[in-house]
């Protein structure tokens, strides 16, 4: 099987790496370590996320951030994108001023409970409607758990097919598909990419893998050959569901592109960059870079 030449890393620190960290981190840090992360070679980036503040205090500055950010990123040609749950979320993404929207509907009945305080059908019900009247946004649907639920209920591929067909019905035509828990394997994320390459168009699909088990690198690669081109990562390999008891931290953004990087396959971004910004960015926010690569160069 062969890879391709070229793949989109989108770059979560923003949103998906700071959510669940546990020092508050200020506005302004905020709008430089994204600034930096353009420098070091982002072009597809998730700013933040427009959730309750209750529930995710990191995230309580979205506008703020974004109005921060937004000029450097249009400068630099970044596809900058919301995360969102619900229609109230989606309309404060856009009054903010995004034009891409991310919303989040998981395959796992318990975790999207959880996660949206709503069943499937409820949560699903719920985009339909939004995406079927959001003229001048591009909608993109994210499902977590699509490899496994961390909470033991069944997780049907048939499941991931009627959510895609559901979506497609009302014009959506982008999908991100997560391991949240970080507990698939490359058999199994193998059997699923398979699956869903039947139904729908693989370059319109992104992968979200997290770390628990060490199984990111190696669940990128199968997926890669399976056809998938758009993959999410995270500076230092930082991040966690806050839903998901015991969740690490999605796949590190360096970590990915050295892999990439010695595999011949394009991505755009400087390695050496990455590493530096990482390494700066931990020390200011009193995090710890959990990438392979952060350790090697501690060590070196």
């Amino acid at each position: 099987m062969s890879l391709p030449k070229k793949v989109l890393i989108s770059e979560v620190a923003p949103r998906d790496g700071w959510q669940n960290h546990p020092v508050p981190i200020p506005t302004e840090t905020k709008i430089k370590y994204i600034e930096k992360m353009v420098d070091c070679g982002a072009r597809k980036m998730e700013i933040t996320s427009f959730v309750n503040p209750k529930y995710v205090p990191q995230m309580g500055d979205a506008r703020e951030v974004f109005r921060g950010a937004r000029s450097y990123l249009e400068e630099h040609g970044v596809t900058a994108f919301a995360l969102t749950l619900n229609q109230k979320g989606v309309e404060n993404a856009r009054e903010a001023g995004f034009t891409h929207v991310e919303f989040v509907l998981s395959v796992s009945e318990e975790h999207n409970l959880r996660n949206s305080r709503r069943t499937i059908r409820e949560s699903l019900d719920a985009f339909k409607e939004l995406a079927a009247n959001a003229e001048g946004l591009h909608i993109i649907l994210a499902m977590p758990c699509v490899f496994g639920s961390p909470f033991g209920d069944e997780v049907p591929v048939e499941r991931v097919k009627w959510l895609i067909d559901e979506a497609q019905s009302v014009g959506v035509a982008e999908f991100g598909i997560a391991d949240t828990a970080g507990i698939s394997t490359p058999e199994n994320t193998r059997r699923v990419v398979t699956a869903i390459r039947e139904y729908t168009d693989l370059s319109k699909v992104s992968l979200h893998m997290h770390d628990t088990y060490g199984m990111g690198l190696a669940n990128c690669y199968v997926a890669m050959e399976e056809g998938i081109t758009m993959m999410d990562s995270s500076l230092a390999g930082m991040g966690g569901c806050p839903f998901v008891p015991g969740a690490k931290g999605n796949i590190a953004t360096e970590d990915l592109v050295y892999m990439l990087d010695k595999m011949g396959v394009e991505t755009g971004y400087d390695l050496n960059k990455l590493n530096q910004t990482a390494a700066e960015m931990a020390a200011e926010i009193q995090a710890t870079v959990m990438s392979a690569q952060g350790a090697v160069c501690k060590h070196k």
